[in-house]
């Protein structure tokens, strides 16, 4: 028959393999999210390209309607200097002439404001382009990574399949109602149920403990828990 140190041993062996399992568990669980955060920098910056695009189709357009602007005034030009052949006041003339500069001057400033406009595009169609290369290594970087990660956590899911299979041969060797106590606490404490004793304190909590805790623990009559955090105590003497 199996002592109450025995028992122990198969605890802290169980919790062994408990706290493999629930890092693992973690550490597959922080998997998705990982992809999911990198797939959202992703989409971030394919929205910051399509943001730049808008902003080239917008110009594209700004440029069309001030090249129409400024075709229109040189027909308006055109027709005030074929009035100007058909007046007969020097008054009359003096009025069209001096419309006609004022159309001329207004074409000037249209035509800077073309310049500008395919300055402006010049730019854009450059940092687009930047965008698109950087766009296209954070992807193909992206895709890579994405395919380790879902390697990785197949890899964990084998081991765990592994670790959990050793756990049940293990968990049916302990006493039924001694491991009903151990399951709630490890439920209750972040996975970490049993500790040991060290410098006569809990490595649970690391609180110092009475002596007469500390010599029950060595004794193995009963379990003993720590009195501030609950968790299953033993020696390792």
């Amino acid at each position: 028959m199996e002592t109450l140190k025995d028992q122990i041993k198969l605890l802290v062996e169980l919790q062994g393999l408990d706290t493999q399992i629930f890092r693992m568990e973690d550490d597959l669980a922080a998997i998705p999210e990982t992809i999911k955060r990198r797939e959202e920098e992703f989409k971030a910056k394919s929205a910051s390209l399509k943001k730049a695009e808008d902003g080239l189709k917008a110009l594209l357009l700004k440029r069309k309607e001030k090249e129409g602007e400024l075709e229109g005034k040189e027909v308006t030009i055109k027709k005030y200097q074929q009035q100007l052949n058909q007046v007969k006041t020097n008054k009359e003339y003096s009025a069209l002439q001096e419309e006609i500069n004022r159309v001329k001057a207004d074409n000037s400033l249209i035509e800077e404001a073309i310049i500008n406009i395919f300055d402006q595009i010049d730019a854009n169609n450059k940092d687009i382009a930047k965008e698109k290369e950087v766009l296209k290594t954070e992807e193909s970087k992206f895709g890579e990574e994405k395919k380790k990660l879902i390697a990785e956590a197949d890899k964990i899911k084998t081991e765990l399949d592994v670790l959990k299979k050793q756990r049940e041969g293990l968990a049916v060797k302990v006493d039924g109602k001694i491991l009903n106590k151990y399951e709630k606490i490890v439920r209750n404490k972040d996975g970490l149920a049993v500790v040991p004793i060290k410098n006569d304190a809990c490595q649970g909590c690391f609180r110092i403990l009475p002596p007469q805790v500390i010599n029950e623990a060595r004794m193995n009559e009963d379990l003993v828990l720590c009195d501030s955090c609950a968790r299953i105590l033993y020696s390792e003497e």
